[in-house]
């Protein structure tokens, strides 16, 4: 079981990232790399997101 700030990590999606990110990559990432690459691009979007709501106030 996944802690709960992981919950949103399911079999598929990192199954799915490990698909997209082989193919850019050139070769198989492991179920950890693609853990670390969605978790990165989570907190681009947080961090998108953020200075988007702080550009709006």
């Amino acid at each position: 079981m996944r802690p709960v700030s992981t919950e949103w990590l399911s079999d598929e999606r990192i199954a799915e990232a490990r698909r997209v990110w082989s193919k850019a990559y050139g070769r198989v990432i492991s179920p950890d790399e693609a853990v670390e690459i969605l978790m990165n691009v989570r907190r681009l979007a947080e961090v998108l997101f953020r200075a988007e709501e702080n550009n709006e106030s």
